[in-house]
């Protein structure tokens, strides 16, 4: 009766796929990975090492015409580049809002699963509750 009423959860929650989902971390005894603690951090694209460590590289995005005076005094012209360290962030918020989404799908499929089985009425030794994991473990204390 419960892989059963697993295997029908409807398209709007997920179907088959999110039936699957659900029986394999209920075999595991897991929920979803929400991404605990995870925070978006800057961290260079471009990484360099040398024998003083590892530091961000840097790319030219551009040169600029400066004016230099010489030992002399008389005035020159010189070609800088101008560089730029490129960043991304990590984990990308987006990847941390697709984990948390496919959490509370998870958690939706879930609650679907629990009421059919307990208005099914049809399980006589195993006994259903309330009982669910925090809708939004991120969010507060109470996961609401």
């Amino acid at each position: 009766m419960i892989a059963a009423t697993v295997a029908g959860i409807p398209d709007s929650l997920g179907g088959k796929r999110m039936a699957i989902r659900v029986a394999e971390l209920a075999r595991a005894g897991l929920t979803p990975d929400w991404m605990p603690g995870a925070v978006p951090r800057c961290v260079p694209t471009i990484v360099k090492q040398n024998q003083h460590g590892t530091h961000a590289g840097a790319i030219v995005v551009g040169t600029e015409r400066i004016r230099v005076r010489g030992p002399d005094a008389r005035a020159a012209w010189k070609t800088i580049d101008i560089l730029a360290c490129p960043v991304t962030f990590s984990p990308h918020p987006q990847q941390i809002d697709a984990a948390r989404r496919g959490y509370v799908d998870w958690w939706q499929a879930l609650g679907w699963v629990r009421d059919a089985l307990i208005l099914g009425g049809m399980l006589r030794e195993v006994e259903v509750t309330d009982a669910m994991p925090k809708a939004r473990p991120w969010k507060s204390r109470d996961g609401r």
